[in-house]
């Protein structure tokens, strides 16, 4: 069967407008036959990092089809339509670096392509890129449009980097890691797996500065925490558990870790304990 069957949507428009709605009818209209899913769509506006991340955590157990990846209210970046997989999927998207984690994660690009959809003008002039570019272009794949048809060619090596921290070990020993997210339950997921803490042993040192604010100042915090090989259910205290994408998070047994005042971005230096 040409074409595709899903197509995936990940956005920072929210669901309080029309948007996604639109979104949703004009890849109706081109792809009928398409199941559309809602990845996310309260991704803070213009945050690349953060969509790349998710998208990147989830790519492996997505349906194959199309994903349409929508960051950021203009197309500072090209929109571009990228083939991964052998062609078993297309990633749509602006070239902001929201793509590139996920193509990286299913093996690389086979093709990529700089979008020019009829009739829309320079897409960076678009003043909404999801609709105007993005979702037309997305809906063409799903109904059998060859990435080709979309746009010239273009090297996949020169696309934008993803702009997903990576850990670091210090001179010391130590790793400076890096918060990447808050979960709505409290857990903090860290940008550092088990293994790069190996040499550190299972009792640790955690060290951060809280943000400041308008009524309080940075405040440098350091707390005792160990490696637990369970979930938050078989910690105790405060523990660095595996979550569910291969990575490290802080939880504490039985409450929530998001008042020790970690937000994305806080750095967190790991060293043994004495």
């Amino acid at each position: 069967m040409t074409g595709f069957g899903t197509i995936t949507c990940l956005s920072d428009l929210g669901t309080a407008d029309e948007s996604v709605g639109v979104i949703h009818s004009i890849v109706r209209q081109a792809a009928p036959h398409a199941t559309v899913i809602d990845l996310c769509h309260e991704i803070d506006p213009g945050d690349t990092r953060t969509a790349a991340l998710m998208l990147a955590r989830s790519v492996p157990h997505l349906a194959p089809g199309v994903v349409l990846a929508s960051v950021g209210r203009r197309l500072d970046r090209p929109a571009i339509a990228v083939s991964v997989g052998d062609g078993q999927s297309m990633l749509v998207g602006p070239d902001n670096g929201v793509l590139a984690a996920a193509t990286a994660a299913v093996g690389g690009a086979d093709i990529a392509v700089r979008i020019n959809t009829a009739g829309c003008g320079d897409p960076e002039s678009v003043l909404h890129p999801a609709r105007d570019v993005l979702a037309p272009a997305a809906g063409g794949l799903a109904a059998g449009a060859s990435i080709e048809s979309l746009g010239a060619p273009i090297d996949p090596s020169l696309l934008l980097p993803s702009l997903v921290a990576v850990p670091r070990v210090e001179d010391d020993g130590s790793v400076t890691a890096e918060v990447l997210s808050v979960t709505r339950w409290g857990t903090v997921q860290l940008n550092v797996d088990r293994e790069t803490l190996a040499a550190l042993g299972d009792h640790l040192v955690m060290e951060w500065t809280a943000g400041a604010s308008a009524s309080q100042p940075a405040e440098a915090n350091s707390q005792s925490v160990r490696l637990e090989s369970a979930g938050p259910a078989g910690a105790s205290g405060l523990a660095l558990c595996d979550d569910p994408f291969g990575l490290l998070e802080l939880t504490v047994a039985g409450g929530s870790a998001a008042h020790l005042g970690f937000s994305v971005g806080t750095e967190v230096r790991l060293r043994a304990a004495a």
